[in-house]
């Protein structure tokens, strides 16, 4: 028989393939521009528009994310994904089979609808399924499964790049519109999230729920007086995106907010995007190396997520944010170092001069790319879900993903002519913004490890003095 811990990690490994999917799109994108067969069958991408096809699908993204709080509130948590899984399989089939460069577009929009509707809720879905001592991991089984995706786009791509014709780059697509098929087909059959139930006035479903996702039914009567008194103390008005930021939420939802939209800024997207551009800049003289030290960057990005897969309820939330960002803005000041003193540019094209820098370049990235993996990259999608009141929770939740899509957007949209344009700016700008972010973390950061949903939300009820005091702890 499966244990009640086991069958929450089933679940969440199931919900989460939502994240797989992004992953694979992108290890895959920046690879598939990149062969000659797309070239070949699609016609050549300069910087701008290569940049253009690259970020559309985050445009799209970020505003279905907006819409996912409606969604998840009215459907419910599992439909959300559900409908999300439903439009990228549409997404993708296009994608694998369009003929010409505008329909490519049209299906990386449709691609991004779906992204953003379903990767928008998994979080508040698995936060809400989850027992308080396991929560942070379930929760990160998400970004495990992103890295997952990354490192299989790269060598999927990397594989049947070497594949004849147009079937090269049409294999990416088409491995993912059978991943969304998956997610689509087991949605059905997941459980509802027993604290919206309890919003929609279903008490006796959502006592089930939690008695199939509690190891002891002792408490489970606690738990649900718990949801239900938080649910009866914010009102029982249906949440607006209006009161999100009224003055007794406001301070969350902002930092929330701010840490979903400097994640982006310190520039992960511009490295998983476009590694291939990176590391022909840092010495790589052929596409199947740079392919090649792209698809490690994956590996090492999987690798780095399990140990905050294991350990992210006994690190907390702030070491990871702190100590992580100060690793990573470390990495990319070095990088942009290295790029002001041996770089330069001759006929536009950014090189590196030297064997010395260009290896350390390769690996302050793939430093980069850890420090990242095992910090960030978990923590922050946690913590800005798990410190927002159950009944506001799906729209605030929206808004954070909305701003984390447009700053993914904006990096994406402009990377390629960036790197192309500046050999070290790139590098100071990302390393700069994630040390004000990092100096935001430890300044205005409070603690929420081992905290119920409830009991956080009477964290950000203390008063500043009190406040004070939990930061510190």
């Amino acid at each position: 028989m499966v244990s009640v811990t086991t069958r929450i990690y089933l679940i969440a490994f199931h919900t989460s393939l939502a994240g797989m999917l992004w992953g694979l799109d992108t290890g895959s994108i920046g690879p598939i521009t990149q062969m000659e067969q797309f070239s070949s069958s699609i016609g050549h991408l300069s910087s701008d528009i290569l940049g253009i096809y690259v970020a559309c699908i985050l445009l799209s993204a970020s505003l279905s994310s907006l819409c996912s709080g409606y969604i998840a509130d009215l459907l419910s948590r599992k439909y959300g994904i559900l409908t999300g899984g439903i439009i990228v399989l549409l997404g993708t089939i296009i994608s694998a089979s369009a003929k010409t460069f505008p329909v490519l577009i049209c299906a990386r929009l449709i691609t991004g609808i779906g992204q953003g509707q379903s990767i928008s809720v998994v979080t508040i879905y698995l936060c809400e399924i989850s027992p308080q001592e396991i929560r942070g991991t379930v929760a990160t089984v998400l970004q495990l499964l992103i890295t997952i995706g990354i490192a299989s786009g790269y060598f999927v791509a990397y594989a049947s790049s070497r594949i004849g014709g147009e079937l090269a780059w049409r294999t990416p697509f088409i491995l993912e519109a059978s991943m969304a098929a998956i997610l689509v087909s087991g949605m059905a059959f997941m459980p509802y999230s027993p604290r919206w139930l309890v919003q929609r006035g279903r008490i006796d479903e959502a006592r089930a729920v939690l008695q199939k996702l509690r190891a002891s039914n002792e408490f489970v009567e606690d738990e649900l007086r718990l949801i239900k008194g938080s649910l009866e103390e914010q009102s029982r008005e249906d949440a607006s995106y209006r009161e999100i930021f009224q003055k007794r939420y406001i301070r969350r939802s902002i930092l929330g907010v701010f840490l979903m939209s400097f994640q982006m800024l310190c520039g992960i997207d511009a490295v998983l995007y476009y590694a291939p551009i990176l590391f022909t800049q840092a010495g790589f003289t052929s596409n199947r190396a740079a392919f090649l030290a792209s698809g490690v960057s994956g590996i090492i990005n999987l690798i780095c997520t399990i140990p905050a897969q294991l350990w992210v309820d006994k690190w907390g939330r702030r070491f990871p944010l702190i100590g992580g960002g100060i690793s990573i803005a470390t990495c990319f000041m070095v990088i942009g170092a290295l790029y002001a003193i041996y770089g330069g540019k001759a006929d536009g094209v950014v090189y590196l001069s030297g064997k010395g820098p260009q290896w350390a370049v390769i690996i302050f990235i793939y430093m980069f790319v850890a420090s990242f993996s095992w910090s960030w990259a978990v923590v922050i999608k946690i913590y800005a879900c798990e410190i927002i009141p159950t009944r506001l929770r799906a729209k605030a939740c929206a808004v954070q993903q909305l701003s984390n899509w447009l700053v993914n957007f904006t990096v994406a949209l402009t990377a390629p002519l960036f790197l192309r344009t500046s050999p070290s700016g790139p590098y100071f700008f990302f390393g700069s913004a994630t040390l004000f972010t990092t100096a935001v973390c430890h300044f205005l950061m409070p603690e929420t490890k081992g905290k119920s949903l409830e009991e956080i939300e009477g964290l950000f009820e203390m008063t500043p003095r009190a406040m004070d005091h939990s930061v510190i702890a």
